[in-house]
């Protein structure tokens, strides 16, 4: 016997070596799980027709700017918009504060409560209802907010950048119009 003959199998054998086990799944059967390499490149294109894919995508890359721009401090978005609403509205309740940032009001409280822990908020009990307090800004929170801000408009402004005033403009009043 020739041995390159005895290495040959018959073709019914070779093809069920050569050919690997499959297994799909997926709706239509569109992944070979024994085949499986991960995409090298994602297709989205087809998610830029919806806004709030849009937004939450602007959404994240503002926020994770924020908390870099203010990584020294333990300021978060929620937080700054609380010790601002504050520092606007002496007097503020807890109550309030939730309505604007459009929480819950024991999501507020803990805003609130990290705020004072902080020394950036003072609570003062209204003698009429001790369970209320009236919220106003110390004299560190004052001095804090000034330095957010900045620091706050400084990154908005990078965000914003590819954008010229009447862009600006006209962006600022299509998020109102669509918040209202």
């Amino acid at each position: 016997m020739n041995p390159s003959n005895a290495a040959r199998q018959p073709a019914d054998d070779k093809a069920a070596v050569e050919a690997p086990e499959r297994e799909m799944v997926g709706h239509g059967g569109v992944i070979d799980l024994h085949a499986y390499m991960a995409p090298d490149v994602l297709h989205t294109a087809h998610m830029d027709d919806y806004v709030g894919y849009l937004v939450r995508r602007l959404d994240n890359r503002i926020c994770s700017g924020f908390i870099a721009v203010l990584a020294d401090e333990e300021i978060t978005p929620a937080r700054f918009t609380a010790l601002s609403i504050i520092g606007a509205n002496p007097g503020v309740r807890q109550v309030d504060i939730a309505r604007a940032l459009e929480v819950a009001r024991p999501a507020a409280l803990k805003v609130v409560n990290q705020l004072i822990s902080l020394g950036l908020v003072e609570a003062h009990p209204i003698p009429s209802d001790k369970r209320i307090g009236a919220l106003a800004l110390s004299a560190k929170g004052e001095e804090k907010l000034k330095a957010y801000e900045r620091a706050v408009v400084a990154h908005e402004a990078r965000i914003c950048a590819s954008l010229d005033d009447a862009d600006r403009a006209t962006l600022m009043r299509i998020l109102k119009q669509l918040l209202s």
